[in-house]
């Protein structure tokens, strides 16, 4: 089954190919593997098109695929290449890691370094003095929330 477009005669593999080309391109732009799974799914649909004339068989090759890559395979590789999961980019990434205080930090105000960066931190109760270690514990908008570590 042929398909005439924009003056060119296309065949169905040829309008799948299409379509896992431009899933591929979005998903540079969204780099989150959801177009590539569905792409994959695309390249199933032209791969079975280069058998079979049945538009049915097709999508449904097609929709099978994309749903399995989307379950099975996109989990995975968001596991396997982005190893901080949905926290990377997010301050959550700073609970659990050190601090050293940098002023007293107390409930009210107070700085830490985390990591290479310098923060505005308080505590739950108590007073840390200047100069020691520190966990953080969570994030309150702009402000680490600190305790002594022992």
């Amino acid at each position: 089954m042929g398909w005439r477009i924009l003056g060119w005669d296309v065949v169905d593999w040829e309008l799948w190919l299409i379509a896992a080309l431009v899933c591929l391109m979005i998903e540079f732009l969204t780099v989150d593997f959801s177009f590539l799974m569905i792409g994959g799914g695309a390249l199933v649909g032209a791969c079975i098109a280069a058998g079979s004339d049945s538009l049915a068989v097709q999508v449904a090759g097609f929709a099978v695929a994309s749903i399995l890559f989307l379950l099975v395979v996109r989990p995975w590789a968001k596991r396997r290449f982005n190893s901080k999961g949905s926290k990377v980019g997010s301050v959550e990434v700073r609970i659990g890691q050190p601090a050293r205080t940098l002023t007293v930090v107390d409930t009210s105000a107070g700085r830490v370094k985390i990591g290479g960066d310098v923060w505005s931190a308080r505590t739950v109760a108590g007073s840390i003095p200047e100069g020691v270690d520190a966990t953080v514990t969570g994030i309150d908008g702009a402000i680490a929330l600190v305790e002594r570590r022992i």
